[in-house]
């Protein structure tokens, strides 16, 4: 039993606290709204000084649903639209904690895994996607989580999944290989035996043939081969960072 005195108490700060996120929530809106290249220095700062303004939690909470409500759509975002948020997310981690990016990793992590399990036809999966492998590309998250979702990839190995694999090795497969070519080497191979036994399952064996010269051309560090891959944007955004974190 809770006395009415209690209960009123409680109403009243549950509304005080919705007000607030109301009002949290437009802040943070409005300068996600804004972000663009030039002025992701100051928008940080603002980010920061509202994380200390405010608990952790809600901030955190309030920051990723903005940003997957922003980069998760049914239509392709742009590249350089995606990386921008997640820059602004790895400057967060590296300057307010590592809770921010582990946060918003968990959150797109778990939305891939559920729509990677659905026939959604839309793009959310790729979207997704490509925000893992910014967290990536700026030192939010280790390879070893991009290796265990390309394994898994290629394990289920259908049109849908052959697509993500070279969506995401055209986004971090020069890195991967840096980072542990061994490990690059065995994705490769596996990839290849999978290639020879799904042969009379797949239709589009173009895709599969091409996947397969892409993982090579990465392999042998030849960056000609594979097509619309320019390394020059995320560099110039980790310049960036460099200045930022």
């Amino acid at each position: 039993y809770v006395p009415p005195q209690v209960r009123k108490a409680q109403e009243t700060l549950d509304d005080k606290k919705r007000e607030e996120l109301g009002r949290l929530k437009k802040m943070v809106n409005g300068l996600i709204n804004r972000l663009s290249e030039p002025n992701l220095s100051s928008i940080s700062g603002q980010m920061e000084e509202l994380y200390m303004a405010n608990s952790r939690k809600d901030m955190n909470e309030t920051l990723t649903d903005i940003l997957m409500n922003a980069c998760v759509t049914a239509v392709a975002m742009p590249a350089r639209l995606i990386m921008e948020h997640v820059l602004l997310v790895s400057v967060l981690h590296h300057n307010v904690g590592i809770e921010v990016g582990a946060h918003f990793l968990e959150a797109v992590v778990k939305k891939f895994d559920e729509l990677c399990k659905s026939d959604a036809e839309g793009k959310e999966c790729e979207n997704l996607l490509a925000l893992i492998a910014h967290l990536y590309n700026f030192h939010v998250v280790h390879s070893l989580l991009i290796f265990d979702i390309l394994k898994k990839l290629v394990s289920t190995f259908t049109e849908k999944e052959i697509e993500l694999i070279l969506f995401l090795l055209k986004n971090v497969g020069f890195s991967l290989r840096k980072d542990d070519a061994l490990a690059l080497k065995e994705l490769i191979t596996e990839a290849q035996r999978k290639a020879n036994t799904a042969e009379k399952k797949l239709q589009d064996q173009t895709r599969v043939r091409f996947m397969l010269e892409t993982m090579l051309a990465l392999r042998n560090n030849d960056m000609r081969k594979i097509p619309g891959y320019d390394p020059e944007p995320v560099e110039k955004l980790r310049k960036l960072q460099r200045t930022l974190v």
